[in-house]
């Protein structure tokens, strides 16, 4: 009987788990993205259980469930759940949709995460997919329109120095830096010199709330980048290029010989022989297009990217290499870089885990020597009736010895060499739970070699005698080699609870920058043999060399303390103490502090009947930052020049030393205080989000020289006295949703900032060439002559207080200001009959206004659209000399200019008379006339691509995608035809045209 119960048992055990295993059901299946893409890592659990499983690398999953009734749950940070009853379904692919507004979203924030619902302060972030949708080489130029707030100006195209200046919520200083910081894993970096696929996420701090924690270097706002790491699994590996070519989007159109003639006058019959002998004898009657002439090359520019991802749960890496190489349409200009990335993570128990990267890179950048002066302010001058090469490949002499094509071509080379490395570790330390302890040492080391070349050509003077000329006399070589290595070093600690309803975290650091900056020079001239590039090879007798070196250092300490009741309250405060080397000890140490609050109200009782809100909250911030990028790395102490006070002991001269400008050890920093209001929603479960703020930043105590009594005999001293104050809004509104297959969705956002100056200490005006700083205006206001039209005859002229120059009909006549206080109440009230400098005033604010765009990408069973609307609403452009003016210096002539220039027939013309102009003539002053309205709308980028569901199977891949892509396709404005609305304000013709890009690509995975 014993042994017979034990049998029975077991009988009875196996009965009951064949019937069970008979019960249960086999479900398999694949997850996919919005994109049909397969999605690793899903979490599939069965309802009101804890049996799951998770999706594999290829998407796919098996999993026992009890029955036909039962319920899969599929679940991915990111998306939206579904729940699927299982039936009779043995099969069950699923598509999620994304959120692209989860709750449980993390941002990048300084010195850490945060989940965007508990953000306080003003916080933008861009996906890394939007930057590396647009093929640039310059990362900067992704951020165009990409959020409101970040103002990103690209406004040349020359290879290798293409990227957009960026400006957060306006300038706020008006001598030190206006670039926010920029930080590159945690660590100061420069963003254009990260490849833009290995770019993960980018967030913008726009406010004092949240760039607070960086103190003196934050006032400015920062930019955050973080890179793509590696990822647990099985090895991936991708690879992605793409090639194209560029051309000028707008260039400016020109007479040809004839018509130049008749425009300038000449006598017709001069005319007609010159177009009877142009044919036959060109390099005597020339009729040269300088313009197609200079941008004759293709612009040939093409990427590559290799990367490797992968690892276990304990090692994760990743690990990537690339190539860019971009051309220009212009012969000689070009930039190559070489990209290597390595990103390591290693857990080496459940305490310590350590992060290991080195990122390295070497840029080479060509272009002709001197710059853009002999290049394209000569090709938009010299007149079509000048030889740019004669019919026997010799070089015409162009314009006194000035020929752009033989100096770009032919005049020698500048070559740019810039070598970087970085390496980072860091260890992190967890000895209980919440508490976290990590140390970060970071070394950068930047080696710069600069070599220019002015090489001598010969031009022909006179085709009939065959003379010649050298440009230039003889020929020269400068190199300079600057070495810059800076040490950063942080330790962080941070302790994070949980207490019922309350949570909140706590955060302490160190930092210490330390950077060393040498330079030294040599340059020789009369090179023998000119292929020679090397000093050796010039000769001693002009040999110069120089040398310098400086430092600078940064020590702080910071924290930040959050707190947060039911995700319903929330509070930040941060404070950090920096110590800068750039001032006395004395004033050496400042403290900043910022606070922020933000009360959910979707989380508050009585807003439940307004269900169809998802999120909404209001925050709001306060806090003060510092700016120590105030030039020179020690603006307190006197300067000593060497050289410049020389004395004489009987035959020999003995070199002298003397201070040439006064020391002020009483300079602090400068300061910025912001104010920001904010409000966030969503609605319809966060397909609809929006966000809109309002903010106020008041910079104080800014530095200026204000002007000492001449018999001081020095320069003037730093002080700090000014104070300017920006006041602004930013709008976001976000929609994402899909029909069916076709998924689409749509951002809009919109910025405006209006700059004012609040406080000069007295000094009234600060005026530099065609710009002015003064109270009560924008910093940088396009300074001028205000015009009243153009006089009409010669009796008008006769009556008129004087101006410049000899006038005629058709030159512009000026306002002549009140500048004279008759009744002595301190107040001018009346004008002096002259026209002179005293009669300038504001005609312009360069700065642009009301910048929007408009994102929109749509996919379609593998196939996928993007495009961007970009545009600004107001900004004033001055342009100058060869960029504008008709016949400037013996210029030549667009042609939009015979016919919007003034004759008697159209008196109210959009420019003056077409005659000869210089710098002493009267229409060659700025003045409003030269100020051009430059808001404009482009389309900034549009991209087509598809993903290939069944050649990747052949390949093994993974993924396959194909694209093809335009940037900078249109952009519409109401300036004259062939001008940019990005041309830098003030330029007279120096400047390289924005290009428009046309790239095919591909991306692979297996």
């Amino acid at each position: 009987m014993k042994k017979i119960l034990p049998s029975l048992f077991v009988l009875v055990l196996m009965v009951v788990a064949t019937i069970s295993l008979a019960q249960s059901i086999t479900v398999s299946g694949t997850v996919f993205d919005e994109n049909e893409t397969p999605l690793p890592g899903v979490s599939i659990l069965i309802k009101n259980s804890t049996s799951g499983t998770v999706t594999d690398l290829d998407g796919r999953y098996q999993i026992e469930v009890p029955g036909s009734n039962s319920v899969l749950v599929y679940s991915f940070l990111g998306y939206f759940k579904q729940e699927i009853t299982v039936g009779n379904q043995r099969s069950i692919d699923v598509s999620l949709q994304p959120d692209m507004s989860d709750l449980s979203e993390v941002v990048v924030v300084g010195y850490g995460d945060q989940r965007r619902i508990n953000l306080t302060g003003s916080v933008e972030s861009i996906d890394g997919a939007a930057i590396s949708r647009q093929p640039v080489f310059q990362a900067s130029q992704a951020l165009v329109g990409m959020t409101p707030g970040l103002t990103a100006i690209q406004s040349s195209s020359r290879p290798g120095a293409d990227g957009a200046t960026l400006r957060v919520r306006g300038i706020g200083s008006l001598g030190a830096s206006n670039d926010p910081l920029v930080l590159v894993d945690g660590i100061q970096g420069d963003i254009n010199n990260i490849d833009p696929s290995d770019i993960e996420s980018i967030s913008v701090l726009k406010d004092a709330a949240a760039s607070a924690i960086y103190g003196s270097r934050g006032s400015n706002g920062v930019i955050l980048v973080t890179t793509k790491r590696g990822k647990a699994g099985a090895m991936t590996v991708s690879y992605n290029t793409y090639a194209g070519w560029q051309e000028p989007q707008t260039l400016p159109s020109y007479l040809g010989a004839i018509d130049f003639l008749r425009a300038t006058n000449v006598d017709e019959a001069a005319i007609a022989n010159y177009q009877q002998n142009r044919e036959s004898n060109p390099d005597i009657y020339p009729d040269t297009d300088w313009m197609d002439l200079l941008f004759s090359e293709n612009g040939f520019q093409q990427y590559h990217n290799l990367t490797v991802n992968g690892g276990t749960e304990n090692v994760q890496l990743m690990g990537s290499i690339s190539y860019t190489d971009q051309g220009a349409n212009v012969k000689n200009y070009n930039f190559k870089r070489y990209n290597g990335r390595f990103n390591s993570d290693i857990k080496i128990n459940d305490k310590f885990d350590l992060t290991f990267d080195l990122n390295f890179s070497q840029e080479l950048t060509t272009q002709p020597n001197s710059g853009l002066n002999r290049v394209f302010l000569d090709a938009f001058r010299i007149d079509p009736t000048q030889v740019a090469i004669h019919t026997d490949g010799s070089w015409g002499d162009g314009w006194s010895g000035q020929n752009p094509i033989a100096h770009a071509t032919d005049g020698g080379l500048n070559r740019n060499e810039n070598n970087y490395f970085r390496g980072l570790m860091r260890v992190n330390y967890s000895p209980v739970k919440d508490l976290n302890i990590s140390l970060t040492y970071s070394p950068e080391y930047r080696d710069l070699f600069d070599r220019n070349f002015d090489k001598m050509y010969t031009t022909i003077l006179d085709w009939d005698s065959k003379s010649t000329r050298n440009v230039p006399d003889r020929n020269s070589l400068s190199n300079t080699n600057t070495r810059i290595f800076e040490d950063n070093l942080i330790g962080l600690i941070s302790y994070s609870k949980a207490i019922t309803d309350h949570q909140f975290t706590i955060l302490g650091g160190y930092e210490m920058i330390k950077t060393n900056w040498t330079q030294f020079g040599a340059s020789r001239t009369d090179f023998i043999i000119d292929r020679f590039e090397q000093l050796n090879a010039g000769a001693e007798t002009n040999m110069r060399n120089s040398g310098s070196a400086t430092h600078s250092s940064l020590v702080s300490y910071f924290s930040r303390f959050n707190y947060s009741y039911l995700d319903k309250y929330l509070f930040e405060a941060n404070v950090r103490r920096d110590a800068s080397s750039r001032f006395a000890p004395e004033n050496r140490v400042s403290i900043f502090p910022s606070f922020s609050a933000g009360w959910r109200l979707t989380e508050e009782a009585f807003f439940s009947p307004l269900d169809f809100f998802s999120e909404f909250k209001f925050r709001a911030s306060w806090g003060r930052l510092g700016n120590q990028q105030i030039g020179s790395d020690f603006p307190y102490t006197s300067n000593i020049l060497l050289g410049a006070s020389n004395f004489i002991f009987g035959d020999n001269v003995a070199t002298g030393a003397a201070q040439n400008v006064l020391a002020n050890r009483g300079i602090r920093w400068e300061s910025a205080e912001t104010a920001n209001i904010g409000l966030d929603a969503g609605l319809i479960n966060n397909q609809l989000t929006f966000t809109v703020e309002y903010y106020v930043r008041t910079t104080n105590d800014i530095l200026l020289a204000l002007p000492v009594p001449r018999v001081v005999g020095l320069s003037a001293p730093l002080q700090n006295v000014g104070s300017v104050e920006n006041r602004g809004i930013d709008f976001n509104i976000n929609w994402r949703d899909a029909i069916g297959k076709f998924n689409y969705s749509a951002n809009f956002n919109f910025s405006d900032v209006k700059n004012e100056v609040t406080n000069l200490g007295g000094l009234g005006q600060i005026i530099s060439g065609n710009s002015i700083t003064t109270t009560g205006s924008p910093i940088g206001s396009i300074f001028g002559y205000q015009s009243m039209g153009y006089f009409q005859n010669q009796e008008e002229i006769d009556n008129a207080p004087n101006q410049f120059g000899a006038l005629i009909p058709g030159n512009i006549r000026y306002v002549d200001q009140p500048t004279l206080d008759t009744n002595g109440d301190g107040i001018n009230d009346s004008p002096d009959e002259v026209i002179n400098p005293d009669d300038r005033v504001i005609i312009g604010d360069p700065f642009p206004r009301y910048s929007y765009a408009l994102n929109l990408t749509a996919d379609y069973k593998g196939f996928d659209f993007a495009v961007m609307f970009q545009g600004v609403g107001k900004r004033d452009l001055l342009l100058q000399g060869d960029a504008i003016m008709p016949l400037w210096n013996a210029g030549k002539v667009q042609e939009w200019h015979v016919e919007e220039s003034w004759t008697p027939e159209r008196p109210n013309a959009r420019i003056p008379v077409l005659a000869p102009t210089s710098s002493g003539s009267n229409d060659a002053r700025a003045s409003d006339v030269w100020v051009f309205d430059a808001s404009y709308l482009a389309i900034r980028n549009v991209s087509l691509g598809y993903n290939f569901p069944t050649f990747k199977d052949r390949l093994k891949a993974r993924s396959l995608r194909v694209y093809t892509s335009i940037q900078n396709l249109a952009n519409f404005n109401r300036l004259p035809k062939g001008t940019n609305p990005l041309t830098p304000n003030g330029s007279s013709g120096a400047f390289f045209p924005i290009a428009r890009a046309y790239t095919f690509g591909a991306s692979l995975t297996f």
